[in-house]
């Protein structure tokens, strides 16, 4: 096999890979139950989908310019992503949407605080938060 051969397979296997990805998010997109698992669902598109997909791009455009321009594309991808997945998950608490668990994990959680450690908690001057929002 020649390197143009092996090229064209890898860059193949990962756009295939990619796509894999993207799909899998998708449908996770539109079964998965509430905000938050939802928003798991898309850090996985756009941290690997978009990774595999960006990077079997790459190696069909060669060392070009394109290649560059699709890597400065993943960068923002990179960074931007999981900042706006963050954002929508606190505006999502900040409203008093609570995660949907089979079952209530937080009296295990709070048991488990021995009382020699010190809980600080998060304070907002626009009230009071819920218990589940306070830190170790």
């Amino acid at each position: 096999m020649t390197l143009a051969t092996v090229l064209d397979l890898l860059s193949w296997l990962l756009i295939i890979g990619g796509a894999y990805f993207i799909v899998v998010g998708a449908i996770g997109l539109i079964r998965l139950p509430d905000i938050f698992t939802r928003l798991h669902a898309l850090s996985l598109i756009d941290s690997l989908g978009a990774l595999l997909l960006i990077l079997g791009l790459m190696i069909q455009a060669g060392p070009t310019l394109i290649a560059l321009k699709l890597a400065f594309i993943y960068i923002l991808i990179f960074f931007t992503g999981p900042v706006a997945t963050h954002a929508l998950a606190q505006a999502a608490l900040h409203s008093g949407i609570e995660p949907e668990l089979k079952e209530d994990r937080r009296a295990a959680r709070q048991a488990s605080v021995s009382p020699a450690k010190p809980v600080a908690t998060v304070v907002d001057p626009s009230g009071p938060l819920p218990p589940s929002d306070t830190t170790e």
